[in-house]
């Protein structure tokens, strides 16, 4: 199947998966809530919509590999065509009825992000792009070219900074003061993948977490690179399947930002 089969394919499902997860946070009071472990939750939305999501694809296309983040335990596929997808990232958000999460689908070729679409139902935006032909973002009246941000100084930099909420982590108290030393103004919306997808419309000047997983982060990188944003290296040497560092800027700060990581 060619790309751009793939593409359109995307661009339908990742609609129709925020369809049900909006469905879902209408109703997230009586969802059953399971904790995978402290302040790590799952919800039958969340497993609800990575199943639409991966029937649609493996009804399309067949040989393609699925790597989703509510079944990613099991996974044993293929690395070289896979389908990289996280069903609501932000489900803390989710639960709690505050309306940032997204849908997150990237699809990946012989390691090579070709494919990211990224889905925020509550405000119907459709970030989305392909490797060589740019990053847009569709919602009420037709398509918009996304564009990182011009900012090139840290003292003017508005940035998110992602973090999870399981475990202590010095690292990321290092990395916020840094960060203020050098007069950026920090956030933390809680669904990494919006925030790259902000990153490339430029509303934010840089997204940065120091351990994200592919699922919450190929999608929005390839819109970053599309838009004409800066990247730095992921994933991590350990590949694929082991969060790693992420980082994507406006491409006037993304060096500057890369030495306050410290992670490449």
């Amino acid at each position: 199947m060619p790309l751009s089969a793939r593409y359109i394919a995307a661009l339908d499902i990742a609609r129709k998966a925020g369809a049900l997860a909006r469905s879902f946070f209408a109703q997230r009071e009586v969802l059953e809530v399971e904790h995978k472990g402290a302040q790590d939750l799952v919800s039958r939305a969340d497993r609800a919509v990575e199943e639409l999501i991966r029937g649609h694809l493996a009804a399309a296309f067949p040989s393609d590999a699925f790597f989703g983040e509510e079944t990613s335990a099991a996974f044993a596929g293929d690395l070289n065509h896979v389908w990289v997808v996280d069903p609501i990232d932000g489900t803390h958000n989710f639960l709690r009825g505050v309306r940032y999460y997204c849908v997150s689908i990237a699809y990946l070729e012989n390691g090579v992000r070709e494919i990211g679409v990224i889905y925020d139902p509550e405000h119907d935006e459709l970030f989305h792009g392909r490797r060589g032909e740019g990053a847009w973002v569709e919602r009420t009246g037709g398509d918009v070219r996304l564009k990182a941000s011009d900012c090139a100084e840290l003292s003017q930099a508005f940035v998110g900074v992602g973090h999870n909420d399981r475990r202590p982590d010095p690292r990321v108290l290092a990395l916020r003061h840094a960060l203020m030393d050098a007069g950026v103004a920090t956030r933390n919306m809680g669904a990494g993948a919006l925030q790259l997808a902000y990153v490339a419309a430029g509303r934010l000047d840089g997204f940065i977490e120091l351990s994200l997983n592919a699922w919450d982060a190929m999608a929005g990188l390839l819109l970053i690179e599309e838009a004409g944003g800066y990247t730095a290296p992921f994933p991590g040497p350990d590949g694929m399947l082991v969060p790693a560092a992420v980082l994507g800027a406006a491409k006037g700060i993304g060096e500057a930002l890369r030495k306050i990581v410290g992670a490449w």
